[in-house]
């Protein structure tokens, strides 16, 4: 992995910033629970922050042809691009890994002064979460962008019938050496593998 995915995942690098992270996500995480109890799916809804999402519709009028357009090519561009990185989705059943398939239901939009891009990411292997300890975390492996979701819009769960899950979700726990490594990168110098993982939240599914 190179410096330059995070770039290529935002599809473009507005901000002369030092310091990791260079950007922020606000997350909403919804885990779609079947009617056999499996988890085939989770849908995501990334909120960029207000300084990003001016960079990207600078100067483009409201409601214009040509910010319809922008919108819906940054969703397509994003999606594209995350692709060969799992889509910044990490899940695991009893610690293995879960592929994802190619991500086909995707949009992006404007909420507020906000760009949001919501996307469902299909599981390749549904999870049955009553057998498996279920967990996932979303975040840049780069540590470029920081993504977290609100504590007051934890991670929830959708399902067609009642069930006994319920979400925890762990936040990150990084020490003061791992704090300062990140403060010390710029945008010239390449991030150390596994950084975004040490600041990720780790979400974990329970069922009774």
């Amino acid at each position: 992995m190179n410096r330059q995915l995070a770039a290529l995942t935002l599809a473009l690098a507005p901000f002369s910033l030092y310091a990791h992270p260079h950007a922020w996500i606000d997350v909403r995480s919804t885990i779609v629970l079947s009617a056999d109890g499996l988890i085939p799916a989770i849908e995501e809804e990334w909120l960029f922050d207000d300084l990003y999402s001016a960079a990207i519709i600078e100067g483009l009028k409201e409601d214009s042809p040509e910010k319809k357009a922008v919108l819906g090519d940054f969703a397509a561009e994003v999606i594209e691009n995350l692709g060969p990185y799992g889509y910044f989705m990490h899940i695991t059943a009893n610690g293995r890994p879960i592929k994802l398939n190619t991500v086909t239901q995707f949009k992006s939009e404007m909420k507020g002064r906000q760009l949001q891009l919501s996307f469902t990411a299909l599981l390749a292997e549904p999870v049955d979460p009553m057998r498996h300890d279920v967990g996932f975390s979303v975040y840049d492996p780069t540590y470029f962008i920081q993504m977290t979701h609100r504590p007051q819009d934890p991670p929830t769960i959708r399902s067609e019938k009642s069930h006994s899950c319920r979400v925890q979700v762990q936040p990150p726990n990084p020490t003061p050496e791992d704090i300062a490594r990140a403060f010390a990168l710029d945008r010239g110098t390449t991030p150390e593998e596994g950084l975004g993982d040490i600041f990720a939240e780790k979400v974990y599914i329970q069922c009774d």
